[in-house]
């Protein structure tokens, strides 16, 4: 596989990376779309340290414009210092080693560089003066016949068809889109833009989650998105996206977030006070297709995975036993519809450091306000860790209150 230079001094392919925040995952596709947008992942790499080590590497190389071969003393470093096991392509360590480097190298340059394109192509003086895009094809070892298809092909800036098919468009993808005037494309012998290609999408399942999900041909699965548009456009507004503090950082006075999206009418009943705790639990479980015994994984509206099972609900003793379930803990059993719709339709996920007895981890916070057919209006927020969770349930009440439990960086926003 190929490996540009990268040499260029990018201003908006760095500001892209460095918006970034960093999400520890186990496997590649752990996040997707909106998710790798907005976070900085090493598949495999889920202590913090580790992370952040190989995000200063990459930093370093975007910003920098330094070579490959830099980057790979530093993912040698990394390795040699950590003893991190990985899985990679190769027969000997140095053919493992060099796989696994090219793979991040590649990705988070391709990925940075296009969506800084997208951003200088889309400005208005840009966009006004060149107002079509070719898609350009550029040889690599193993070019993939659809791409070659592709290659020349003018479309309006504003097809649909770009809303997919903006590169890169799977792992080593070095396709490229150029900008190109009306004269030009007159010079080309085109009287005006080309017919999309007719690439029909189909139906398939997340083989994580068996959530449905939509591909194309051509594309490599999770690459089907416009890295640039899902930046500028996406499920976080430009103006809210900024990086995770490291854990224990002192905290500032950052600017208040906007208002919650307004409220929406609740899709669940709000169920009787007094009953068991299993039911409580049943009625969280059933919107997600799990039950109390069998979970299942999610991905959520920010294209993140969690796991949603009995174990949210168990109240642990220290040595781990468990002492039974926590659900109807400060009364909030009748909502537990709720706190479910909080998980599938959020307003908000937000992302924090906490600390808990073992030590400081990640948490995933989902937020939202729901009218319920009574007409009061309910606050949720859902707190998800990998060591449990938290459910909050209040009646709206002082907006300061609402603002403390929106803190850290913020994943996805609707609407």
């Amino acid at each position: 596989m190929a490996v540009e230079p990268f040499r260029l001094d990018f201003a908006q392919a760095t500001e892209f990376f460095r918006q970034k925040v960093n999400l520890p995952t186990q496997k590649w596709d752990d996040l997707r779309h909106g998710a790798h947008v907005r976070g900085f992942s090493v598949a495999g790499v889920t202590a913090a340290d580790m992370l952040a080590d190989f995000r200063a590497a990459m930093d370093k190389a975007r910003s920098q414009g330094t070579s490959f071969q830099e980057f790979r003393r530093d993912f040698d470093a990394i390795v040699d210092r950590t003893g991190w096991t990985f899985n990679a392509v190769g027969s000997t360590e140095e053919q493992r080693r060099d796989w696994r480097a090219r793979i991040i190298y590649n990705t988070n340059m391709r990925t940075s560089y296009m969506a800084g394109r997208y951003q200088q192509m889309t400005s208005p003086e840009v966009a006004s003066y060149r107002p079509f895009w070719r898609y350009r094809h550029h040889d690599n070892a193993h070019p993939r016949p659809m791409h070659v298809a592709w290659d020349g092909t003018v479309l309006r800036r504003t097809d649909p068809w770009w809303k997919v098919h903006f590169p890169p468009n799977g792992w080593g993808c070095h396709c490229d889109v150029e900008a190109i005037s009306e004269r030009q494309l007159r010079a080309m012998g085109k009287t005006g833009p080309d017919p999309a290609p007719d690439d029909r999408s189909y139906t398939a399942r997340d083989p994580r989650t068996g959530q449905p999900e939509t591909r194309w041909p051509g594309i490599d699965r999770g690459w089907e998105y416009n890295v640039g548009e899902e930046w500028l456009s996406g499920v976080v507004p430009t103006e809210l996206q900024k990086p995770l503090p490291p854990a224990d950082t002192p905290p500032t006075d950052a600017p208040a977030p906007p208002p919650l999206p307004p409220p929406r009418p609740t899709q669940s009943p709000v169920l009787a006070k007094g009953l068991p705790d299993e039911d409580y639990a049943r009625a969280f479980l059933a919107p997600f297709g799990a039950s109390l015994d069998r979970g299942v994984l999610f991905r959520d509206a920010s294209g993140g995975l969690i796991t949603i099972d009995r174990s949210l609900f168990e109240a642990r003793a220290p040595d781990g036993s468990v002492l039974g379930l926590k659900v109807n803990k400060r009364d909030r059993g009748p909502f537990m519809g709720q706190l479910a719709e909080t998980i599938l339709d959020p307003d908000e996920i937000w992302i924090d450091w906490v600390r808990v007895a073992s030590g400081i981890v990640l948490r995933r916070a989902y937020i939202r306000s729901t009218v319920l057919p009574d007409g009061r209006t309910l606050f949720s927020r859902f707190e998800w860790t990998a060591r449990g969770w938290t459910g909050i349930t209040s009646f709206i009440g002082p907006g300061n209150y609402v603002g403390a439990m929106r803190t850290g960086a913020l994943l996805f926003r609707r609407g």
